[in-house]
């Protein structure tokens, strides 16, 4: 880009770049049944601000809107908080297209999609059926779930493989709802071969997969080899950076990029044309932060 530009400029025109990566605009309305509301079309770049800011308020969205992001990843927490940030959205003219429903799946904290205890998977997945029902309200196509670590001492890998086959099925049935099952670090079923084979067996047509590409990283695995492994199940794509240095400890610390050991040339190429989100965690100067994640992602590798 030419020295001479603005910042402004240099942002816009980052914007503008990665959008370009971006999948086109398209209804997902087709894989559902007759009495929903639409789904919104899939737009990118979307940005997931409960993580960017800390909370579920005060996110600057006409400044992220300016920046370049079309789109907002929410949690489950921000779905019950809606009056905080759907107005604001709707000015910005940005839209919820996923929701990321990791950290409601951590046993005996939050949930497990594979709990051995019935009465406790069965809590954790109303309480999922329950945004599903919210989520199908506002048209929003996505909800990303992950694995556990194994629930009880006394539960097999395979009965936990049981359960959460189990668990993505009835989340599937209940709508239209893309249900993606993405890879999470230091749980079960960390690598992408694992959840392929996962989705196959779920058999739905509304179960495919999500990839975060410092999850795959954690893994040991590229994220271009990752999203390679998926295959045409990977649906959707989180971005931020993490640290896999030699003797660094392994965190899952949804880095600004340029803060660890992400490679441009392989995030961009596991983004591909999918539809994605930036999920870094900057409380501290999220807008600049958030700005730069687009620079990054549309400078030349």
């Amino acid at each position: 880009m030419p020295v001479s530009m603005t910042r402004r400029e240099v942002v816009a025109a980052a914007g503008a770049a990665v959008a370009a990566l971006a999948l086109p605009r398209r209804s997902l309305s087709a894989t559902g049944s007759g009495g929903e509301p639409p789904m919104s079309p899939v737009v990118s770049p979307a940005i997931n601000c409960a993580y960017l800011t800390g909370g579920t308020a005060g996110w600057p969205l006409a400044d992220l809107s300016a920046a370049g992001y079309r789109a907002l990843e929410l949690t489950p927490d921000c779905l019950v908080a809606e009056e905080r940030w759907r107005a604001a959205a709707e000015r910005a003219g940005m839209r919820p297209s996923c929701v990321n429903a990791m950290h409601a799946l951590r046993p005996y904290l939050t949930g497990s999609l594979s709990d051995a205890v019935s009465w406790r998977r069965k809590a954790t997945l109303d309480s999922l059926l329950a945004a599903l029902a919210r989520m199908r309200a506002l048209g929003i196509p996505f909800l990303v779930v992950a694995p556990s670590r194994l629930a009880e001492n006394y539960q097999s890998a395979a009965e936990a493989r049981a359960l959460l086959i189990q668990s993505l099925r009835a989340l599937a049935d209940a709508g239209r709802t893309q249900i993606l099952l993405q890879a999470a670090p230091f749980r079960m079923f960390a690598s992408s071969a694992e959840i392929a084979s996962i989705v196959d067996e779920a058999a739905r047509p509304n179960v495919a997969a999500a990839l975060d590409t410092g999850h795959a990283m954690l893994a040991g695995e590229s994220p271009d080899r990752a999203a390679a492994a998926l295959g045409a199940r990977l649906r959707y794509v989180q971005v931020h950076d993490v640290d896999t240095r030699p003797g660094v400890p392994l965190l899952d610390g949804h880095l600004p990029f340029g803060s660890g050991t992400a490679a441009r040339n392989e995030v961009r190429a596991a983004l591909g044309d999918r539809p994605f989100a930036v999920s870094i965690a900057a409380p501290g100067d999220p807008l600049a932060a958030a700005r730069g994640a687009l620079e990054w992602l549309a400078a030349p590798a």
